[in-house]
């Protein structure tokens, strides 16, 4: 029984791609906490998956273009320790700007909003703050709008030019654009009406 449910675990990570991040919750329909958690740390040891954090996990994957393995992406990481713990996060301050399209600079440290508690952590020769902030723009609101508002927010109120707006036209999908409309109707006025006015150089 122990054997079919290790090989249950190890079935599914072989569906998984190279890089995946993931953590003990993903496989809780198989077996209890205690028991995943239990058969990941061999794993772990064995090789054939690594930790990134406690609780956090990857499929290794190895670049034959740079010989070595590469470590999963910071983004990859921070959004599966949110999902661990249940957090609805966004990007914010130069995050923002750089996942949204409207910066080519990463920084090096990386910000976030999350619905969980202040937290710094290091990784990948980056550190990831998370600034707990629990409001109408994070619930409710899928990821890009999160990332828009946390962008304009960056930005400043009556900072965000007129080439911006036609920037963000232009990387964002129409559909992306209008569930930004929809979404920042509660938010404040003036980012609900960049948004707008966004939409309408679409048109």
């Amino acid at each position: 029984m122990v054997y079919d449910i290790k090989k249950a675990i190890e079935h599914r990570i072989s569906e998984l791609a190279e890089g995946d991040v993931f953590v003990p919750a993903d496989f809780f329909d198989i077996t209890t906490p205690v028991n995943v958690n239990n058969i990941l740390s061999r794993l772990c040891k064995a090789g054939t998956i690594r930790r990134c954090f406690r609780g956090v996990y990857a499929k290794p994957y190895f670049s034959s273009v740079l010989d070595r393995e590469l470590m999963p992406k910071p983004d990859d990481v921070i959004a599966a320790i949110a999902r661990r713990h249940r957090w609805t996060i966004a990007p914010s301050g130069d995050t923002a700007l750089n996942r949204i399209g409207l910066s080519t600079q990463i920084p090096a440290v990386l910000e976030f909003v999350s619905s969980g508690p202040d937290k710094t952590y290091s990784y990948g020769g980056f550190m990831i703050k998370l600034r707990h902030r629990a409001n109408k723009d994070m619930i409710g609101n899928s990821p890009i709008t999160r990332v828009f508002i946390q962008a304009m927010k960056a930005l400043g109120n009556g900072r965000v030019l007129d080439e911006t707006m036609v920037a963000l036209a232009e990387k964002l999908s129409r559909e992306q654009i209008e569930t930004i409309v929809e979404e920042t109707v509660h938010s404040a006025a003036w980012i609900a009406k960049v948004a707008r006015q966004i939409e309408e150089a679409i048109k």
